[in-house]
């Protein structure tokens, strides 16, 4: 089995990619918003509240454009091999409440990890009508066993947890039915539903998507630095760093740095989500105290 380093910068346009009202709403109620309050947040939970309009949580985008590109152009590996690494999401601008994109997606890096090879796949999302760039996608995924073929390593990852107490803490608990909600957005993977498949590969029980913890911190990162107001969303990357089981409680730590904010979401004393990196896309208000917070979202 090999990764094919050639198809690297190749590009495959996909079948334009639309949505409406309810695909939003249903994915904002299937990261966890308005579970806690009801009234909280309704521009992202309703379409006709009086006096507000309907705005789309900007980590919608991670769901535009299917899984992008071509598997076989990666390489010749097993779907099994494969580990959902990490996730980034850019907005170039403001998601509608409806509309239509389409994919542009390819390889776009592959790094040599030892025993395991790091594939990399950006998708770019244009407008279908004006071919504006919207978003872009940055998947990363690990092949295990498909390392050992003398690539460049990957570039140095300068993270780290600041020397001080988090500005802000949220605390979200996920409901025992948040993977059953979360895959009616497209991913029916039954790795998130089905119990006898969960013990085949070594769970207890039926563990929670990745995107979904992601969706929750971008939840509270949206809450935090950027006044709910998606117009000052710039970019949210994540890596997946331990499973999640629906029911589990997500505290999500924040520093505000200059340009956003850096976070980890933790289960517990585990880390769930790691190197979490936060950035504006405008200038968003209140993101100047430094005072440490507590909420709940």
């Amino acid at each position: 089995m090999a990764i094919h380093v050639h198809n690297i910068g190749k590009i495959s346009e996909g079948a334009p990619c639309s949505w409406d009202s309810k695909d939003a709403l249903l994915y904002a109620l299937s990261v966890g918003a308005g579970a806690q309050d009801q009234t909280h947040n309704l521009a992202f939970t309703t379409e006709n509240s009086r006096g507000i309009e309907q705005r789309v949580l900007p980590t919608f985008a991670v769901l535009l454009g299917g899984a992008g590109g071509s598997m076989d152009d990666m390489g010749d590996f097993k779907l099994s091999q494969v580990l959902h690494g990490g996730q980034t999401i850019t907005l170039h601008s403001t998601l509608s409440s409806s509309g239509s994109v389409i994919p542009m997606s390819g390889m776009s890096a592959v790094y040599d990890k030892g025993k395991n090879a790091l594939i990399e796949q950006t998708t770019e999302l244009l407008d279908a009508q004006t071919r504006e760039p919207v978003a872009t996608s940055v998947t990363s995924m690990i092949v295990r066993g498909e390392g050992g073929f003398g690539s460049d390593a990957a570039p140095p990852d300068h993270w780290k947890v600041p020397g001080r107490a988090a500005d802000l803490t949220f605390t979200q608990k996920t409901s025992l039915d948040q993977a059953l909600i979360y895959r009616l957005n497209g991913d029916r993977n039954p790795l998130h539903s089905d119990p006898k498949l969960a013990r085949l590969v070594g769970f207890e029980k039926p563990i929670l998507h990745g995107l979904c913890t992601m969706g929750f911190a971008g939840r509270a990162l949206l809450d935090g630095v950027a006044a709910s107001d998606p117009d000052a969303f710039g970019s949210l990357s994540v890596r997946f760093a331990a499973p999640v089981v629906p029911g589990d409680e997500l505290t999500t730590s924040i520093w505000r740095t200059e340009t956003g904010a850096i976070f980890q979401v933790r289960v517990g004393d585990t880390v769930v989500l790691d190197r979490g990196t936060y950035t504006h896309r405008t200038a968003a208000p209140g993101r100047g105290s430094q005072e440490p917070e507590t909420a709940t979202a």
